[in-house]
């Protein structure tokens, strides 16, 4: 297996310091970063140190991060595909007042980084529909496109260090589905309210770790459920990473950092038995991700102990399911909130 060499950059764990640079050229250390935050680009011969093979898929090598499924192309293509039954769903790129915090103004620079970036299509995207604004994205393996656009930069961070940026000095900071990446998520929200500027923006997307039915509770679909409730047995076990979807608006309170918080979820069907046409599409779409999913925590059941065999079952009685169980729902949780004014 082989991964393309994207342009990225790599940088140490930064720890303090004062504002350095001169303006937002992306090839160097901008005014934002903390002076003991050092960037450098990955020469191509790098990359196959941070990626290791396991039952023919290839994962992450970073000793420290709990991310438990595969970044081969496989999962790529499943993770685009989740990307556009999202926008599919909710008609945008985004939830909560993106526009307004965005907005351009004379004489500053507006800011955004975006963590567990993945192949950065979210990044390339927004970067085409506010053109002004620059972006960053943030993961822990080189896999974003290597061709990034002007204002666009791709960086290898582990999200459980602290981030390279300078205090209050981002606008948005976009976090969607990185739970399985983040041991703490309450520390995590602290690194994010220290580098968000008052006012500025945090939106947390997280999906359901089990699916429920929504149209008919008493329809019983235990090959799903049996799947699922594995899975997340075998996250917990993994590295403590538990669901944390409805739990974040509450660990935005309990933070003291931010107000303005709203909540919303979205039900996103499995399968094609809404008569809504969009819905139709979004649920077949959906579904057709499920499946890819089934293979990528195949090697997540086995480190937890489940046989091959017993795995096998698992995901054949899921599968059976996906397509014919009417009324099958994710919960897909969004909430954002802005960053207090008194730092």
């Amino acid at each position: 297996m082989s991964v393309d060499d994207p342009m990225v950059h790599a940088h140490d764990n930064p720890n303090s310091g004062d504002d350095s640079g001169d303006g937002p050229d992306l090839s160097q250390e901008d005014a934002r970063s903390d002076t003991s935050s050092e960037i450098t680009e990955l020469r191509t011969e790098e990359f196959p140190d941070y990626f290791q093979e396991r039952g023919n898929r290839l994962f992450h090598s970073h000793g420290r991060s709990p991310y438990p499924l595969p970044v081969d192309a496989h999962e790529q293509a499943r993770y685009d595909e989740q990307h556009v039954l999202l926008h599919r769903l909710i008609g945008e790129h985004f939830v909560g007042p993106v526009e307004e915090v965005l907005q351009a103004l004379p004489g500053e620079e507006r800011h955004v980084v975006d963590l567990g970036t993945g192949t950065g299509k979210w990044v390339m995207e927004m970067a085409q529909r506010f053109p002004h604004v620059r972006f960053d994205g943030i993961d822990i393996v080189p896999i974003a496109t290597r061709y990034p656009g002007p204002r666009v930069q791709f960086e290898m961070q582990d999200l459980g260090e602290r981030f390279r940026y300078q205090d209050g000095t981002i606008d948005f900071v976009h976090g969607r589905s990185i739970s399985m990446a983040v041991e703490n998520y309450p520390r995590l929200l602290q690194e994010v309210a220290r580098v968000l500027r008052p006012g500025g923006l945090f939106v947390a997307c997280e999906w359901g770790r089990m699916p429920v039915n929504r149209m008919n509770p008493a329809i019983p679909a235990p090959g799903l459920c049996n799947f699922f409730d594995a899975v997340l047995r075998a996250l917990q076990m993994r590295g403590g990473v538990h669901p944390t979807g409805p739990q974040i608006p509450g660990w935005i309170r309990q933070s003291g950092k931010f107000d303005r918080l709203h909540v919303q979820q979205f039900d996103v069907p499995i399968g094609e038995w809404t008569s809504d046409p969009v819905f139709r599409e979004v649920g077949r779409k959906f579904a057709d991700t499920l499946k890819t999913y089934t293979e990528s925590v195949r090697m997540l059941l086995i480190d937890y102990g489940i046989s091959e065999v017993n795995i096998q079952v698992l995901i054949d009685g899921a599968l059976r399911e996906l397509d014919t169980v009417p009324g099958m729902i994710f919960t897909y949780h969004t909430v954002h909130a802005r960053r207090t004014r008194r730092m």
